[in-house]
């Protein structure tokens, strides 16, 4: 193995090893603390590492892994958000193997980024869905466990679709990389639907959408965060991989991506018109979003990378932000405990809103620029339809979200929050900056995108 390949793989080495001495200090200190600095580092390192790896030619590192600039901005987002995620992930004392998990998040998110073989699609899809499935059960109440178990058994289906649908299209092509994924035939169309049918589910599109609410209300925040943030991007950057290197049945393939993004759009913003706990409409509108971005895939517009990862870029600062300022107002805070918390913690009210104001598209947050995107890509492959709904799911979410963006500054009563920790300040900081920073200052952001694009 040359150096230049040893660099390549750097990132990966340091969230695994990161995740391994987390594994290993957990069951021999009487706190998380070890355990979550150790992960912390690995994270940090890796975020790093690709931070500085920016602009350098790809090594060739085998038929598995690529180390072009989708795998890169890939990677870099998992380390820095599932660092941000690790932030406030709050669990049980038992749970000391939480931050642990965080990082395997992380890796399995990076490995799918860079996957271009349907055996390390694999292996990045189980190791993130494992691990979450841990995450989402660790605060061991009963709608923890429902949301966990739910998890569990939906992803066991949506993984054996997935491999069978793999058998298929190796039945059809003899291969397992996917340039040689080539075919016209019916097995090859058979197992491409499969195969989309279980990335859908990793990526919370109708209608195998049901576990994501659960998940948002009774898992931690944090690791809601993983699952709406991390696991969200690196499916999304993987399909977008398999639109661009595999030559699949079209138009099945595109036309199944446009079918469930336009009822992700309209069942996730239905379904969250009428919520009032904050974490389940949050959950609702992560489906919308997930439908969106699937419309951006299916279009085939020019752009469509650059939308995609622009889009990705803007929505994690705002969920995160969303989520780190809910968990400080307890495990499932209802709208009405909104009310007054302006007064009582202007951050946290500030991060909220600006943050919701980001998700619903609107100007001067980063939101805008992104749906800006997302209308320009079904516009330049003149999806009319696509384009009224999610015309419609914008309108929907407007309604919503300024429901929630209000509350903070108008009214009495609400309940108090929790203590707030420093790094939850910190972390509240940074997403609201970059939040204002990609909505005043969009190019700073596009730049980042196009950087990471023109690495091949």
């Amino acid at each position: 193995m040359t150096a230049a390949q040893l660099v390549a793989l750097s990132p990966l080495a340091a969230l695994a090893f990161g995740a391994v001495v987390a594994m290993l200090l957990a069951p021999v200190t009487q706190s998380a603390a070890a355990a979550r600095i150790a992960a912390a580092i690995g994270l940090a390192v890796a975020a790093l590492l690709e931070i500085l790896r920016a602009g350098t030619a790809p090594a060739p590192i085998g038929a598995l892994f690529t180390d072009d600039g989708l795998a890169r901005y890939g990677t870099a987002y998992a380390a820095l958000f599932g660092l941000a995620a690790l932030v406030f992930l709050r669990v049980a004392g038992v749970a000391k193997e939480a931050p642990a998990l965080v990082a395997l998040v992380a890796l399995g998110a990076a490995s799918l980024t860079g996957a271009g073989h349907a055996a390390t699609l694999f292996l990045g899809l189980e190791l993130i869905s494992l691990s979450l499935i841990a995450l989402f059960a660790f605060p061991l109440t009963g709608i923890a466990l429902e949301a966990s178990y739910k998890f569990l058994v939906m992803s066991g289906l949506a993984t054996s679709a997935q491999l069978l649908g793999v058998a298929l299209i190796y039945a059809e092509t003899g291969a397992l990389d996917f340039p040689g994924w080539v075919g016209h035939g019916p097995l090859f169309a058979l197992g491409t639907a499969l195969l989309l049918a279980g990335l859908a589910f990793k990526f919370s599109l109708a209608p195998f959408h049901m576990w994501t609410p659960d998940a948002f209300q009774g898992a931690p925040a944090g690791a809601a965060a993983l699952a709406g943030v991390v696991s969200k991007a690196a499916v999304a950057i993987a399909i977008l991989r398999l639109n661009t290197e595999a030559e699949l049945p079209q138009p099945l393939w595109s036309a199944g991506l446009a079918t469930l993004g336009a009822a992700s759009v309209l069942i996730g913003n239905i379904l969250a018109l009428r919520q009032p706990l904050l974490p389940r409409m949050l959950g609702y509108s992560t489906i919308a979003h997930s439908g969106y971005i699937a419309m951006i895939l299916a279009s085939g517009a020019p752009d469509t990378k650059e939308a995609v990862l622009f889009y990705l870029g803007i929505y994690a600062p705002a969920l995160t932000a969303t989520l780190c300022a809910s968990a400080m107002l307890g495990p499932a805070p209802m709208l009405e405990d909104l009310r007054g918390l302006a007064r009582k913690r202007p951050l946290e009210a500030t991060s909220l809103s600006v943050g919701l104001l980001s998700l619903a598209g609107l100007p001067v947050a980063g939101g805008f620029v992104a749906k800006l995107y997302l209308f320009k890509a079904l516009v330049q492959s003149q999806s009319w339809i696509l384009l009224g709904i999610a015309t419609i799911g914008a309108a929907l979410g407007f309604y919503y979200y300024i429901r929630f963006f209000t509350a903070p500054f108008f009214g009495e009563g609400g309940i108090e929050p929790a203590p707030r920790h420093r790094f939850d300040r910190l972390l509240l900081i940074f997403c609201f900056g970059l939040i204002m920073l990609f909505g005043f200052e969009p190019l700073v952001l596009i730049t980042a995108v196009n950087s990471a694009l023109a690495v091949r």
